[in-house]
């Protein structure tokens, strides 16, 4: 039985390979139809292309650490602006040194016709230096026709200022009194009296020097010094502070000076009318007194009288009532505006 399986498998085997074979030979049709025509080459069975080489995969690219955000630059704080550096205030007294200390006199010049009620005039130069410092010597643009009364006390002569002080106050007229220390110490009850019926008391200095030489051999504390030593007796027996009006003696200054007083926060205080008072062995003759004053009376004036004088306490009431006959009032220095 198994050889004749066997025998069967063997005969199939060989006929395949024969039907194999038979289908590589060409056909005869073939042959003939080859003959007949002119031979050809054979087509070349075409080399097959060679088939590329695979590019090797690259190696993926490595994916780049992602760069870290950058820290937000912060938004600087803006800097304040600075502050204006303010000019230092000059120390001391050096920066008057520049100015003119060359000692002067004061005058006025009487304005012509006389009696007529035209003020007096100074020089061009020195009302510039008058403008500058802020002094007083008549009002500028007198509202009426104002006048001032100032009486000096350096000392006392025969109580003459308690007559005054009666006058002043039967005549109801303001005075102002420029008093010295001296006469201050002196004269304490005369001074409280002064106050009392409503005058005004204001500095003359403590010894009554020459300030600009003064101010050149002992420098400006020492001119300052005159006047503080007024101020703090007149507190002391008063209680009040002095108003910081100041007359220099001798109506004596200097360009130096008059900045000193200035900046130091005084008003300085000359006058427009002023005649020869003030020796008690050489008195004028009342009568001619009397007339000079009258014929420089103008609006605004600033009269300047001398308390030892015996020839003004006499011709004080006339002189009173014809100024006012002629339409004068009397008012108190604090209400004089400044030229």
């Amino acid at each position: 039985m198994k050889r004749k399986i066997f025998g069967f498998l063997l005969t199939v085997l060989l006929m395949a390979l024969l039907v194999s074979s038979c289908q590589l030979l060409p056909s005869e049709s073939s042959s003939s139809g080859t003959s007949a025509t002119t031979s050809k080459s054979p087509t070349a069975s075409p080399v097959p292309t060679a088939m590329p080489s695979p590019s090797p995969t690259p190696d993926p690219t490595a994916t780049p650490s992602p760069s870290p955000s950058p820290v937000p630059t912060a938004t600087p704080s803006p800097s304040p602006t600075p502050a204006p550096t303010a000019t230092p205030a000059p120390t001391g007294w050096d920066h008057l040194n520049a100015l003119d200390n060359t000692k002067t006199g004061w005058y006025y010049v009487p304005a012509f016709p006389l009696g007529a009620d035209l003020p007096a005039v100074i020089p061009e130069s020195v009302h510039k230096l008058v403008q500058a410092s802020h002094a007083l010597w008549q009002e500028a643009d007198p509202d009426g026709k104002p006048l001032y009364l100032t009486m000096d006390e350096g000392y006392e002569f025969q109580n003459l200022t308690d007559g005054i002080l009666d006058i002043a106050r039967d005549k109801e007229v303001p005075i102002t009194f420029f008093i010295t220390g001296s006469y201050l110490a002196r004269n304490p009850e005369r001074v409280l009296r002064m106050v009392q019926d409503g005058h005004l008391v204001v500095n003359h200095t403590q010894r009554h020097p020459n300030l600009p030489d003064l101010l050149a051999s002992e420098g400006p504390e020492a001119v300052l010094s005159e006047l503080t030593q007024v101020e703090d007796a007149f507190r002391q027996l008063t209680g009040q502070d002095m108003a910081r009006y100041m007359r220099p003696p001798e109506g004596s200054y200097s360009e130096r000076m008059l900045a000193l007083l200035d900046q130091a926060g005084y008003r300085t205080v000359f006058w427009s009318y002023a005649y020869r008072d003030w020796l008690t062995d050489d008195q004028p003759d009342p009568d001619a007194a009397l007339e000079k004053a009258l014929d420089n009376l103008h609006p605004g004036s600033i009269l300047l009288l001398h308390a030892v004088s015996e020839t003004n306490q006499k011709i004080l009431p006339r002189l009173i009532d014809a100024a006012r006959e002629r339409g004068y009032r009397f008012l108190p220095l604090t209400s004089l505006t400044a030229p």
